[in-house]
C-alpha cells in the first residue's frame, strides 16, 4: 500500500506573490477536502500510518492520506480546523512550541507578512477535536546547522514542552525547511520519536524510514487538477508531464 502525506502551512488568502507558495486560500482548501471526499480518500492520523507499517497492528480504510500541517498558524485553527471537523477527518499539526501564541519571526526576512501562531487554547481545542499535536521544534531553526547539543534542546525540548502543557504523548517530528543529516535523525531517534516527516516528496510504504516519511507539498497556487495530480502520482510537480510520463512508462511495460 502506498499512502500519501500532504503537507500544508498556511490556509489564508494572500496578495503576496512570495507567500503564496505556502500559503492556500479557505476556499481551496474547502475543495481540496471536498475532492478527498468525493473521490474515495479516507484521511487517517500519523498513528495510524505509523501502526500499520512500523508496528505491524492494525488496519487501514481504502485510499488512505494524511494531512499534516506544519508551524502551527493561527490560521490553521480558524479555517483549516473548521473544514476538518465538518468531515470527520483527523490531521496533525506540527508546531514551534517555543513560539506558542507569538509570531512567526523565522520567515520575517522582507519577503514574508507577520502572522500569528496558536495559543495554547487554541492548541488544546484542537488536541481534543482530533488533531494529533506534533513536534517542529523550539524555534523553527535549520537543524544541520546547529550544534548537536543545541540540536537536542530543540528537538528533546519541545516534545518535552508540549507533553508538559497538554498532557499527552508527543511522537512525531517535522524537520524545519526540511533540513536534516544523520546526526539529527538520530537525535529525532534517541529523544523517542515514532515517526518524522521529512520534505521529500514521495509516497510511503513499510521500505520508507519512519524517521524519513515522505510528504506531498500543497501549494496556494495549486489547482484542483493539481492537487489531484499530485495525489494520484506522488510527486510535487503537479504538471501535465507526469500523467504523460506514467503512462508512457505502463504502456512501455506492457509492450516491451
Amino acid at each position: 500500500m502506498k499512502i500519501p502525506i500532504l503537507m500544508y502551512h498556511m490556509i489564508a488568502t494572500t496578495d503576496n506573490s512570495e507567500e503564496k507558495r505556502y500559503s492556500v486560500s479557505p476556499k481551496a482548501f474547502k475543495k481540496q477536502v471536498l475532492y478527498l471526499k468525493h473521490n474515495g480518500y479516507s484521511p487517517i492520523a500519523i498513528d495510524a500510518l505509523q501502526r500499520y507499517f512500523y508496528d505491524k497492528s492494525g488496519s487501514l480504510p481504502p485510499k488512505p492520506v494524511a494531512i499534516t500541517f506544519d508551524d502551527g498558524y493561527m490560521d490553521n485553527y480558524e479555517n483549516a480546523f473548521p473544514a476538518l471537523r465538518e468531515h470527520n477527518f483527523p490531521a496533525t499539526i506540527f508546531i514551534v512550541s517555543g513560539l506558542v501564541g507569538k509570531k512567526n519571526v523565522w520567515t520575517q526576512t522582507g519577503k514574508y507578512s507577520e502572522k500569528p501562531l496558536m495559543r495554547w487554547n487554541e492548541v488544546k481545542e484542537m488536541a481534543s477535536g482530533g488533531i494529533t499535536i506534533g513536534s517542529h521544534t523550539l524555534s523553527h531553526p535549520r537543524l544541520s546547522f546547529l550544534s548537536l547539543r543545541a540540536a537536542v534542546t530543540e528537538i528533546e525540548g519541545s516534545k518535552k514542552n508540549i507533553e508538559d502543557r497538554l498532557g499527552i504523548e508527543v511522537d512525531h517530528f517535522a524537520y524545519p525547511y526540511g533540513d536534516m543529516n544523520e546526526s539529527v535523525v538520530e537525535i529525532v531517534r534517541e529523544a523517542g520519536y515514532k515517526t518524522a516527516c521529512s520534505t521529500m516528496s514521495g509516497f510511503n510504504t513499510e521500505s520508507v524510514d519512519k524517521l524519513l516519511l515522505r510528504r506531498l507539498e500543497i501549494c496556494g497556487s495549486d489547482s484542483l487538477w493539481q492537487f489531484g495530480a499530485k495525489l494520484k502520482f506522488g510527486t510535487n510537480e503537479g504538471t501535465l508531464l507526469i500523467p504523460a510520463r506514467y503512462y508512457m512508462k505502463r504502456l512501455a511495460e506492457r509492450f516491451f
